[in-house]
């Protein structure tokens, strides 16, 4: 488990969250965007919230390890979605032309009387 520091308050979530959380944020600022992450985590007094939060370039979020006996909340659902985001940012997304190369070509008639090289 680790602490989240975040927006003055200190939240328990998993490790594996907690570093996605860190990582998706870097990732957002990288690319100029921005995000909102619903994580399972513990308050300050111990009870079960869910927490929002906001990720983008001006995010000042902290990640510390602590010590405690608590089992992890589920954020499965959370971890997913921050490591498909992380996933189609960071890849290249390519043209496909529709068609084949055995398609007839277009044929475009253009008017370009009067007009010179």
């Amino acid at each position: 488990m680790k602490h989240i520091m975040y927006a003055e308050k200190t939240l328990m979530i998993g490790d594996e969250a907690a570093d996605l959380a860190i990582e998706y944020a870097a990732v957002l600022a990288n690319h100029g965007k921005a995000d909102t992450v619903n994580l399972n985590a513990f308050d300050a007094d111990g009870d079960t919230v869910v927490a929002t939060l906001l990720l983008n370039s001006g995010t000042n979020i902290i990640a510390a390890t602590s010590h405690n006996s608590l089992e992890a909340p589920d954020n499965s659902e959370a971890i997913a979605y921050i490591r498909e985001k992380m996933l189609a940012l960071n890849s290249p997304r390519f043209a496909m032309p529709r068609g084949s190369a055995t398609d007839d070509a277009v044929d475009i008639d253009m008017d370009l009387e009067g007009f010179e090289k």
